[in-house]
Formats: C-alpha cells, structure tokens, sequence
C-alpha cells in the first residue's frame, strides 16, 4: 500500500512539475507568434507589459495572456487610446500548441476600457486594419526575423467561450453629434462555434448606459439585461430567438424570429413585444424621469408597444417594419409636489410595409396630456418622407411655464417662468412649396413667448426673454419682436426663414434674412457661461468628454444653412477690446461664414473688414480676408492681440498709431487658434510720428554704440512694406529718421522667433560713443605724425545687425565702412600734399642745378650738354608725379 502511494505521490509530483515547466518551452515562441499576428494586421501602436502562460487556469489547455494590453492610434488618433485591457487571455487547445497550428478556443477581456471616435471627416479610430495588399512586404520581414517558422504557424480560431467583464465603451460621433458611454459591460457568449447546428447563450448586463444625439439625452444611466437562448445554423449564418428577455431599466421586452448573414446582407425576421407594462416602467426610458427619486413618484396607466422587423439590410435597403406604442389614461405625481401630470394619452404607429424609406408612415394620431390645468395637444401623419413629404399636423396649447416647478422637481437653483401659446395648423406636400403653389399648401397659426425668465446655475443672472412670435405661411416663417437679455446684454432680432419644411423634413436648406440690433454686447460673459459644463449626467460622461477634449474638432458650419444677417450694435466688449459702432453684413452658407464690408471702431482706430470662415475641410478650417485699418493705436493693439506679440514684439514699446490695409490667408487648428506655419500676408504698413522706448534690441544697440539719445527714439512717419510668409514676417527695406539721424531697415521675424534685421544709421560723430570716437581719433593722429592735418566726417555711418531672438536679441556693430571713409580721406590728402612737396623739391633742384652750372669752369657746349641733362631728369621726375 505504501508502495503504491509513493507510486502515485511521484506520478503527481511529475505532473505538477510538467504542468509549471511545460510552458515556460512555448512561452517565448507564442509571444513572438503574437507579435508578428498584430504587426501583420493592426495599423496603430501596440503595447503590452507582460506575458503568461499557465497550464492551471484551463487544464489540460494552455492560457495565453496579454497583460496591460494597450492600443493607440496614429495620425489623427495619436492621442486616442482605442482600446486598454488589464487582461487579455486566450485558451489554446493543447495538441495545436506541440503542432505549432495554434488553435484558439476561449477569449476573456477582463477589466477594459474602449474608446470609439467617428470625425468630422469620417475617419474612425477603429478602423486600424492594415489592408491586405500592404501586407506582402510586412509578410517577408516576418519569414526573415522568426527562425525555423513553418508556413501553417499562425493562430486559427475554434471558440466556444467569448467573455467580456467590467469594460466601459465611449462612443463619439462628432458630425452625427451623438456620443454614448457604457459603464461596466458585462458579457458572455457560449457555445460549440465548431458545429453546424448548435445552441447559443448569450447573457449581456450593463450597469450604466447613457445615449445624446442634438445635445437631447435619450437615455441617461439607463441598466440593461438581455438574456437569450439562441440556436446557429453556421452553414446558412442563421441564428434563430428561442428563450429570451431584454430589460431597459424597468421595461422588459421579449423577441421572435431569426437574423442570417450569409453574405453582406442581413436578413431579419423579427418579432418583439412589451405587453400590458404599467406606465411608470415606461417612464424609466425617459432620461427626465430616471434619475433619484424615480421610486417614488406615484403613476398610473398602462403602456403597450409591439412590433416586427421583415426584410434585408444592407446599405441600400432596409427591412419593412411596423412599432406601435401606446399610453393609455396615464398620470404621474411626484409626492413632494403639490400637482400632476395628468390625462396622458399617446397613440403613436410608425411604419413600413416595404423595403422603401419613402413607403414608411408616421403616425401620431394623439398625443396629449394636462399639466395643472393647461392642456396640449399634437398630432401628426407624415408620408413619403424621402421623395415628396406629405404632412398633417396641428400643435394646439397654452402653458404658463411657472407650474412646471409644481409637477417636476427643478435641480439646484433652477426657475422658469413665462406664457406659451400655440396653435398652428400644417398639412400639404413639399413640392406644391418647392413649386410655388402655395394655394395647396396650408400653413397658418403662431407661436408666442412672452416674459419668459429661466434661471440656473449655468445662467445665475438670468435669461430673459421679453417677447417672441413665430408666424407660420406657407412661404415662411416670420420671426418678429423678438427681444432677450442675458447679463445685460440685450438684443433685438427680426426676419423670416423659408424653406422650412425640406430643411425639417428631408435636409433641405434653410433659408433666412434677419436684423440684428444691439445697444450692448459683452461678448465674455457668453463665452464664460458656454465654457461651463452641465453638472448633469457627470458620472455617465465624465470619460466621453475627456475624450472629445482630446480631440477637439474646429466649429463646423453646416452645408444646408442660407442665412443673411444685417447687424447694427452700439458697442462690444470682446476679451480685452472694446469695439463700437458696429454695422455691416454676415452670411452663413455653404459651410463658410462670410463678412461683408463690416465696420467698426477699436483701439482709437476704424476697420473695415471683408471675408469668410470655411469649414469644408473641418481638419484645417480655412481664413480669407482683407482688412482696411486706420488709426489703430500701435501699443494697445499689442496689448490686444496674441498674433502681433508673436511676430512684431516691438510695437509693446511704441507709442503712436498706424493704418494699414492687407490681405490674410491661412487656416486653423482644432481649437480655432490660427496655423501660423500657414499664416500668409502682404500689405503696407503707415505709422504716424512714433515714439520706441524701452525694446531690448534697441537698448543693446544704445549700449553698443554708447549713445544714451538712442534709449529713445523719435521717428518721422512711416511706410513699411511687408509680407508674411508661411509664418515668418518679412519687412521690406524701407527709410525714415530716427532722432534725426537717417535711417534704413530690412529683416525678418521667424516663425520660431528667430530675428533677421539689418540697420544702417547715419550718426553724428559727437553722438558715438568713446570706442568709436577712439578709432576715428587715432587715424587723425596718426595722420598728424605724418605731417599731414586732416579732419574727419562729422557724421559716420554705422552698419548694425539684431539677430537673436524677439526676447533676446544680439546687436553686432561695423565700423569698418565709416573706418575706410576716414582712411581714404587721410589718403587722398597725404597724396596731394606729397606731390606738392615733390614738386618743390624738383623746382629747387632745378634752379640749383642751374646755378651750379653757371658757376661752373666748363665750356659754353659743356654748359649746354649739362642743362639738356638736367632737362630730361626733370621730365621723367614729372612723370613719376603724374603716376602718383
């Protein structure tokens, strides 16, 4: 017996040691198997902390796991994380691990957060896969850097296990302007995938669930169940309901039928229903309702909805489909509030009895309910949506919007109040407008708002809206005495838009002209409150919008909008500016705003200013326009605008003004800040007398010269030349005086701040300073020695160059030019002094040679031959002179 037990103890002991040891033999080769799978199919960046694999989570199969698991984006994602995991781990079937055929039989992602982004350009950050005919060269590095790799080595799939626990989803759709956040998903999905015919289960639970599209939450922290039995046929992709449940918060929702993808088209054949549900379980869809305190709000009335879904999907079709929902004799009160809800009665049928969008019907033959006494009622029929909408609908309603305090709960310091009244009345075809006869096409009644005052802790101060009115006309709708004012900021608009029905109905375009008058407008106070974020939802939301921060999109002006505004306002406060008299023209069409001949006064100056916006390419939004600028005050302008203390720094230190008039083009970044490395720019820049003190460069350039006049300069006025390429300012050579000393200038400002700028000043000697006096005097002394008296200039010319940068900028002197000119001066007048000096001498030379001839013992012929001598040595004596 014993001996048998230490059989059996040792036959243990070798299987635990196979168990642990067995893995770490595979380990390295899977790992790298892995590597090259990702590489060979994922276009963004990959990481992972750590491997392991076990033979104990899943005896006798192996457990391969990636831990910290980390996928970010490139490009336009770069930012992004897509998707991070502190654990994925794969079950591998044992004997394909020996055979190198490695078989995949369980997926877990445990502990994940994945993040879903769509661009206004389209791009998906999903979409990472690298498409397959750019795979052959990726495909040849593999076979060259894994040794002894056979050709079948390589993962393939034969799951019966897909569990996800404790991930959170965000989705963002910026130009469908809807963003959803799931927190806390939960699924399993079991069954034998391998076998033609097999039985699913499929059990999903998510904690939280909240959904925006327009900025209207649909659904707000909202928890979801679904449990279901499902049976796959693999060979027809037919997977058909059997036992099953769906839960949204408190409505439960059952199906029959099936879903089959043989090919890219999904073919449906579904049945759902939500019989005799009482109508409080259906207010828990409503984001409004499903918050704290949903519990005890007392409600009666019951809600009905059914359903079916019959057809194709695909891109170009959908299947026929019919949903009813009903509310029957419903009310609701909440018990600290004093009213209710009461008389709800809704009976709503959308539906399609083919595969056409345009054969879908909208129904709503009754919506109606009461709240304290003012009753609304709506209905509506809506056919042939998509190629001619046919519409029958009346909105009827009086509500004094104080009593909504009386039968909702109001958050925090939140209070409205204020009289509506409708009664409007629409029923025809689109084209009967589109065609101009407007005798078939009834639009009447008006809508009105009057005192309406709203009050939160976004808007503390108050909203107020004094009068409103909306007339309906087949043509268009005319908006009239309309007057609001936020923190005294009061505004006047009047006009009409037309095209309102397409533009409701099938996208079409809006068009609109309106008048816009203003005493005064504070332009921070509007971005100050827009910059504040809703408390609401925070703990739904919190990841989604640190997302979009991250990939903030420049703002996007739709393409169906046609708006003209004239505007007319006394004064404005923007940022640091005050600006008035504002008046001129804006447009709003085809994704660009445009400005046309807008006037308006600031910084002690008048600009006229025309151009546009376009946001065609969203990524880098594009700015053209030409300004018209005169007496613009220069040191307040710096104080005012960002731009100007990048490329011209300078003018913080100038006091006087300038008019200008130049052309602008560039685009923008995500945040609306310009691209300065696309900022292009000519035009002339006029000054008035100016005044420079204090600037570094010029500072430098005082210290340089030891010229203490320089510290402040006095000019004549100017006219500047300049360009701005690509981002780099470019100033054209140009004259003026400074201190009435001449002066000529040209240089650069680089994008980087780098500074280029030559100066040539024509300074007085008795302004230079010690160093360059010294210089000067000694050329005169040296001069002096030779017997020669000469006096230089009185003024020199002094050649400087201010590189650096605009913070620190360095100033290099030459006064080799002024040096020569003294030089040369001292040599012209040695010159002309030694040839008078020659000349004597010769001339005395002459005459002594002569006298010494005459006193001479020599004969008459003699004498003659000696002067004829002294003739020829006097010639060539002159000659040398005249080569001097």
């Amino acid at each position: 017996m014993n001996k048998v037990f230490k059989i059996s103890a040792i036959i243990i002991a070798l299987l635990i040691a196979i168990i642990i040891i067995t893995p770490y033999f595979f380990k390295d080769k899977i790992t790298e198997i892995a590597k090259v799978e990702i590489n060979k199919n994922v276009n963004a960046i990959v990481d992972f902390n750590d491997v392991d694999l076990t033979l104990f989570s899943n005896f006798p199969d192996f457990t391969f796991s990636l831990n910290n698991l980390e996928v970010i984006g490139v490009n336009d994602f770069e930012k992004t994380t897509l998707f991070k995991s502190d654990n994925l781990s794969f079950t591998l079937d044992l004997a394909s691990v020996f055979s190198g055929n490695y078989i995949i039989k369980e997926v877990h992602i445990n502990n994940s957060d994945i993040n879903l982004v769509v661009l206004n350009n389209g791009k998906t950050n999903w979409d990472i896969a690298i498409k397959e005919e750019n795979n052959v060269k990726t495909q040849e590095n593999e076979k060259a850097s894994i040794e002894n790799k056979s050709n079948e080595e390589g993962f393939s799939f034969a799951i019966s296990l897909f569990k996800i626990t404790n991930t959170n989803i965000n989705y963002i759709d910026i130009p469908g302007n809807m963003n959803s956040n799931i927190k806390n998903l939960n699924l399993s999905l079991s069954g034998n995938f391998t076998e033609n015919n097999s039985n699913i289960d499929l059990q999903t639970s998510i904690e939280k669930i909240s959904y925006k599209m327009d900025n209207i939450a649909y659904l707000n922290n909202a928890d979801i169940n679904f449990s279901a039995k499902i049976l796959s046929n693999l060979t027809e992709s037919k997977y058909t309901f059997k036992e099953n449940k769906l839960t949204i918060n408190n409505v439960a929702v059952s199906f029959d039928g099936y879903v089959s993808m043989p090919g890219d088209d999904i073919y449906t054949d579904i049945k759902f229903k939500a019989p005799d549900t009482d109508f409080k379980s259906f207010l828990s869809l409503i984001p409004a309702f499903y918050t704290e305190g949903y519990e005890d709000i007392k409600a009666d009335g019951k809600f009905n909805l059914n359903g079916w879904a019959k057809g194709i999907y695909n891109d170009s079709s959908i299947p026929s489909f019919d949903l009813n929902i009903k509310v029957i004799n419903a009310q609701f009160k909440y018990p600290d509030l004093p009213k209710a809800v009461n008389d709800i009665n809704i009976s709503t049928n959308i539906s399609s009895p083919t595969a056409e969008l345009n054969d879908m019907k909208i129904d709503i033959s009754k919506f109606h309910f009461s709240i304290a006494g003012n009753h609304m009622n709506i209905s509506m029929i809506l056919k042939t949506p998509i190629e001619d909408p046919n519409i029958d609908a009346s909105f009827k309603g009086k509500m004094n919007l104080a009593t909504i305090k009386d039968v909702y709960p109001l958050e925090g310091d939140m209070n409205i109040s204020g009289i509506f009244n409708t009664n409007i009345k629409l029923k025809g075809k689109q084209s009967d407008i589109d065609k101009g006869r407007y005798n078939k096409f009834i639009a009447k009644g008006e809508m009105k708002l009057a005192n309406l005052n709203y009050v939160d802790s976004d808007f503390p101060t108050g909203v107020v809206i004094h009068n409103a009115s909306m007339k309906f006309s087949p043509r268009f709708i005319s908006i009239s005495n309309f007057k609001t004012t936020y923190n005294k900021n009061t505004i006047n608009l009047n006009g009409r838009v037309s095209n309102y029905m397409s533009y409701a109905l099938s996208d079409g375009t809006l068009n609109g002209r309106f008048e816009l008058t203003a005493d005064y407008l504070n332009m921070n106070t509007f971005m100050a409150d827009g910059s504040t974020e809703s408390k609401s939802n925070e703990s739904s939301t919190d990841n989604a919008e640190n997302i979009e921060d991250e990939i903030t999109q420049a703002l996007n002006i739709p393409s169906n909008i046609n708006l003209k505004l004239k505007c007319m306002i006394g004064r404005v406060r923007y940022d640091k500016i005050n600006i008035k008299a504002i008046y001129g023209n804006m447009s709003i069409r085809n994704k660009k705003v445009g400005l046309d001949n807008l006037k308006m006064e600031m910084l002690d100056g008048k600009m006229n200013m025309s151009g546009y916006y376009n946001s065609s390419i969203i990524d880098t939004p594009k700015v053209n326009f030409i300004m018209d600028m005169h007496g613009f005050n220069i040191k307040k302008t710096y104080k005012a605008m960002d731009m100007v203390k990048k490329l011209a720094p300078l003018m913080g230190n100038i006091n006087g003004t300038f008019s200008t008039k130049f052309a602008y083009n560039g685009t923008l970044k995500n945040n609306m800040d310009p691209n300065l490395e696309t900022v292009n720019a000519n035009g002339v820049l006029s000054t008035s007398k100016l005044t420079i003190k204090g600037a570094k460069s010029i500072e430098k350039l005082a210290d340089e010269l030891q010229v203490n006049e320089l510290r402040t300069l006095t000019t004549t006025p100017m006219a500047i030349p300049f360009k701005i390429i690509n981002g780099d300012l470019i100033v054209s050579e140009f004259n003026t005086t400074i201190n009435d000393m001449p002066l000529t200038v040209s240089g650069t400002t680089k994008l980087n701040q780098d500074i280029n700028y030559k100066l040539k000043i024509d300074v007085p000697r008795e302004n230079l300073g010690k160093e360059a006096n010294n210089a000067i005097t000694k050329i005169e002394e040296t001069a002096k020695s030779l017997g020669i008296d000469v006096k230089a200039s009185k003024t020199i010319i002094v050649n400087a160059n201010i590189t650096g940068t605009t913070t620190d900028p360095v100033v290099g002197l030459d006064f080799e030019k002024g040096k020569q000119d003294v030089n040369d001066e001292i040599k012209d007048v040695a010159k002309e002094e030694s040839k008078e000096e020659v000349n004597k001498q010769v001339d005395n030379a002459s005459k002594e040679v002569d006298k010494a001839i005459d006193n001479s013992n020599l004969t008459k012929d003699e004498k003659e031959k000696a002067r004829k001598a002294k003739e020829a040595l006097e010639k060539e004596a002159k000659k040398l002179l005249d080569l001097w």
